[in-house]
């Protein structure tokens, strides 16, 4: 997960919100684990939804590690 965060930082040069809402060009992975702390998935009826919706931080931890948002609210076929 760190190799990935620090490589997408590196290729994109495009630093990562870590630490007390500091710009980071060396994110840990725990820095990144802490920004999802509050996702919390809620069905209702038979559609899964984010209460409250990703901020733009988790949303930018998410792009820089390769996970769709979708992977919280669509579940796996099959």
């Amino acid at each position: 997960m760190e190799r990935t965060l620090r490589v997408h930082v590196e290729t994109t040069g495009n630093p990562l919100v870590g630490w007390d809402k500091k710009a980071t060009q060396k994110p840990t992975a725990f820095m990144m684990l802490t920004k999802g702390a509050a996702v919390m998935g809620l069905k209702v009826g038979g559609q899964r939804q984010l209460a409250p919706p990703l901020s733009a931080v988790q949303q930018a931890s998410l792009n820089a590690l390769g996970v769709p948002i979708t992977s919280f609210t669509l579940p796996p076929s099959g």
